[in-house]
């Protein structure tokens, strides 16, 4: 983001592969990509990534724990 000096923030759910935004800043368009020279917007793709997984992985767990608990509870 040459010209924008403010830091890169967008929520996690926003930040995919593709996707285009505007700078909240210099409302300058921002395409995020992998291949992006920025190492800033690199980074930003990258954990919205591990953050979506994190996200997935809790709910993911906290639903089949339940259902386990449950499963559990009707058996004794």
């Amino acid at each position: 983001m040459p010209g924008c000096t403010r830091v890169f923030r967008e929520k996690a759910d926003r930040i995919r592969d593709g996707v285009q935004v505007n700078c909240r800043d210099c409302n300058k368009l921002i395409t995020l990509t992998k291949e992006t020279e920025d190492p800033f917007l690199r980074r930003a793709l990258k954990t919205a990534r591990e953050l979506r997984a994190a996200k997935d992985a809790a709910v993911f767990a906290a639903t089949y724990l339940d259902v386990a608990a449950a499963l559990k509870r009707e058996t004794h």
